[in-house]
């Protein structure tokens, strides 16, 4: 038996299931969803290769100046009294 639909079609009703539909729906959104959200997982993994080096050059620096820092202070009289 068909049943028809507006515009003149026709679909049996055993080939017409809403729920299934609905569940394929469902299953492509969900799985649309955690493919995004694991691609956005991924693009914020870390700084980049160039900016790695860079913050490594800059601390090598601080580290520099801190050293050329503690040469410039007077010699500390008996250091091991701590006062």
């Amino acid at each position: 038996m068909c049943k028809h639909l507006l515009g003149g079609c026709c679909v049996e009703p055993s080939d017409y299931r809403p729920i299934s539909r609905m569940r394929k729906l469902l299953t492509r959104s969900i799985l649309i969803s955690t493919l995004l959200i694991v691609l956005l997982g991924c693009a914020g993994s870390g700084p980049s290769p160039e900016q790695q080096a860079r913050e490594a050059d800059q601390q090598k620096e601080a580290e520099r100046q801190q050293k050329e820092f503690r040469k410039s202070l007077p010699p500390v009289n008996n250091p091991g009294q701590g006062w």
